[in-house]
């Protein structure tokens, strides 16, 4: 006789949502003095978790995306042997193809030695919730980063720690920064975790700049008042463009060259990437769409050559996810961890061999 099974949370306790175990609980603000704040240029002027500015004047959808504050993190230091979080986000997990831990959820990370090592995320699919992430640590100062949302708006958070735990801010903004524009691909969808999107994973990599993700799904449109925006940002040295699957020919033949001459004239000795799409099987049993994809990559190469600008250099897509090509999305176009990780890697490896 079969048994039905309702739900796997009751038979395998792994499965089960996380819950908040602290008895003693003491919560400060990640907004306070407390916290570093990463990944967020206008955090302070903001008092918020929004990517871009709260005063920039731009479309709607546009404002509502940089509200997600996707690739940021939190960093502190401290003794607590347990480390909760209270959120809350302006929705519960939304989408049928991302998981709620990097929709809505939020990851912790321990650094070991010289490496940021994954530690816990949040499992629970809920706006508002209040869970203890680690409990039972060792003795001693570690020093953690907690990642934010990718697909949600955090309208507030606290973490909790030990009621006599000590909290160090680590004061570590780097000097020197990466712009990552683009898509939802480069927002994160479809990342298991916050923090396995391609920009958060290169951060990680390099260890040397402040990334800063302004990938926004389905909006990357070449918005002119963005690049002037963007341009603001202080000693960018890499610059990466993702913006082919959001945009027509006629709006990338109109809008593309603008917006990156913006960025190179603020940032003139910066290396600016301009990527076209990554590979889609669509290509292998449409030959319109195959034909049109080839359409946009050639005009991507002239827009790239008319910028006369060695610093400037196109990218294939295709040749930065080559093995197993067409297993590293969830959906034909947004990538698994899988995926964010070949793309990562490959920007690490290039921009190691440009600074030997």
């Amino acid at each position: 006789m079969s048994t039905k099974i309702n739900d796997i949370k009751k038979i395998d306790k792994n499965m089960a949502d996380s819950v908040l175990e602290q008895n003693e609980t003491k919560w400060i603000d990640a907004l306070s003095d407390n916290f570093t704040v990463h990944g967020l240029y206008w955090c302070k002027e903001n008092k918020n978790y929004h990517r871009l500015p709260d005063t920039l004047e731009t479309r709607d959808n546009l404002k509502a995306l940089a509200s997600h504050p996707s690739g940021a993190y939190v960093s502190f230091l401290t003794d607590s042997k347990s480390i909760s979080v209270r959120v809350k986000n302006s929705s519960a997990s939304y989408m049928a193809h991302m998981s709620a831990c990097g929709q809505c959820g939020l990851d912790l990370y321990v650094k070991v030695k010289d490496e940021y090592i994954f530690l816990s995320t949040t499992k629970v699919n809920r706006a508002e919730f209040e869970i203890t992430m680690v409990k039972n640590l060792d003795d001693g100062i570690k020093e953690f980063r907690l990642y934010l949302p990718i697909y949600v708006s955090l309208l507030s958070l606290e973490i909790g720690f030990d009621y006599n735990a000590k909290i160090v801010n680590p004061n570590d903004l780097r000097r020197d920064a990466i712009i990552w524009y683009g898509t939802s691909i480069s927002q994160g969808g479809c990342a298991t975790r916050g923090a396995m999107s391609s920009s958060a994973i290169l951060e990680r990599l390099l260890k040397k700049y402040e990334v800063y993700n302004f990938g926004f799904s389905g909006n990357a449109h070449l918005d002119i008042e963005v690049a002037y925006t963007l341009s603001k940002i202080k000693n960018v040295k890499y610059i990466i463009i993702e913006s082919e699957s959001n945009n027509t020919y006629a709006r990338t033949k109109e809008k593309l060259y603008d917006f990156l001459k913006v960025l190179k004239d603020a940032n003139p000795d910066a290396i600016m990437y301009v990527l076209s799409h990554y590979p889609n099987p669509y290509e292998l049993v449409n030959s319109d769409f195959h034909k049109a994809q080839l359409k946009q990559k050639a005009l991507h190469k002239r827009i790239v050559k008319k910028l006369n600008d060695e610093k400037v250099i196109y990218i294939d897509g295709e040749k930065i996810i080559k093995d197993d090509k067409y297993e590293v999305t969830v959906d034909g176009i947004h990538q698994t961890d899988l995926g964010f990780m070949m793309v990562s890697k490959y920007f690490y490896k290039i921009i190691r061999k440009n600074e030997q």
